[in-house]
């Protein structure tokens, strides 16, 4: 039989809309006395979910998010056709 996995495994889509609503208000200390914290956010109807997990790894997330929405921004102007130049 295969060991058990501490970690669950998932794959899992998101898809927010600028202008959703979040709260960062949550944060905890586990029972071994490790910090906690939590994002929540509601993106309309019946769509909301939280994200979990010790400060630094949300972080990481945070600066992986920012560091994805400058690539699409900066792919995004170098795709834009200029006007008025012939090719």
């Amino acid at each position: 039989m295969m060991p058990l996995d501490r970690m669950p495994s998932i794959s899992l889509g998101i898809i927010v809309p600028a202008g959703a609503s979040y709260d960062p208000n949550y944060h905890w200390r586990t029972d071994t006395g490790a910090l906690r914290a939590s994002v929540g956010f509601d993106a309309g109807g019946f769509s909301n979910a939280h994200i979990q997990g010790p400060p630094a790894a949300l972080r990481e997330l945070a600066a992986a998010l920012v560091h994805a929405a400058d690539q699409a921004e900066e792919e995004a102007v170098e795709a834009e056709p200029v006007v008025g130049v012939a090719s």
